[in-house]
């Protein structure tokens, strides 16, 4: 089964994301827990975790919740001071994640820097992420790292990188996120076998056959999304588009019939 969604506003509490999904047409949702590009998280009301998670199962999309990240963190800054204030909100992220019951927090790894030493950010951001999955606890959801395009020195391009990246990581405490729009600029041609080519590497670095979620965003070809769409491995995972919503998330449900009418076989002559 295709499972498809978007990432909806939380705006006034972050069960506003799951109240939305029903009428927004999703399979599953992801939602930011802070505003992606602020340091401090908003106050959350103590019958938060309660209400995310009735909303969840009323709206069809218990167990397919996922947060992202905010934008300003960087697990392998050179900058000390960045570095762990990043890995300190990260732990947030991932201690509220868990206590709303998402299946996962998609975190952008970190940079190097235009120019910068690759192997020593990659060394640091292999220590930051293991001690801020630890430092966590068990009871935090899962990190889901995201490949990056490349563009600035962006570390995790391809399926090994990341699985370097949180080598060090228990593994049952990991996972993967793939975004389709990063996979064709970082060099992989999703229109001609660049998705055999991508699952390949998954199965190769991360033992198994399809990312944890992916993140269906543009690229060039409308080709790319009827070939991914039609792809039964790739298809285990669910897909997230990460779009302007529209007014009352219009443009979500405009997007998502018209994924689901490409999934459809022709009709019969």
């Amino acid at each position: 089964m295709v499972c498809l969604g978007a990432h909806l506003s939380a705006a006034g509490g972050v069960w506003r994301a799951v109240d939305a999904a029903a009428a927004a047409t999703c399979d599953a949702v992801q939602l930011f827990l802070r505003p992606p590009g602020r340091w401090a998280a908003t106050a959350s009301p103590p019958d938060e975790a309660v209400r995310f998670r009735q909303g969840a199962l009323t709206n069809g999309v218990g167990g397919r919740c996922f947060a992202h990240a905010p934008y300003l963190l960087n697990l392998a800054s050179a900058d000390e001071g960045l570095r762990e204030r990043s890995r300190r909100v990260l732990i947030e992220e991932l201690q509220r994640a868990g206590d709303l019951g998402l299946a996962g927090v998609v975190l952008h790894p970190g940079s190097a820097g235009i120019g910068g030493d690759r192997p020593a950010a990659e060394a640091r951001c292999r220590e930051s992420l293991a001690s801020a999955v630890a430092d966590a606890g068990e009871d935090a959801a899962r990190l889901l790292v995201e490949g990056a395009a490349g563009a600035g020195g962006q570390l995790g391009t391809t399926p090994l990188e990341l699985a370097r990246l949180v080598g060090a990581c228990p593994p049952g405490r990991v996972g993967l996120c793939l975004d389709l729009a990063h996979l064709w600029a970082a060099g992989y041609d999703l229109a001609a076998g660049g998705l055999d080519r991508v699952l390949d590497e998954v199965e190769a670095s991360w033992g198994r056959p399809a990312p944890d979620l992916w993140h269906g965003n543009d690229t060039p070809s409308e080709l790319v999304f009827r070939k991914f769409l039609a792809h039964p491995t790739a298809m285990r995972a669910p897909v997230i588009l990460e779009i302007p919503p529209g007014d009352d998330n219009e443009l979500v449900r405009e997007a998502l019939a018209r994924l689901r009418e490409w999934v459809r076989p022709p009709p019969a002559r």
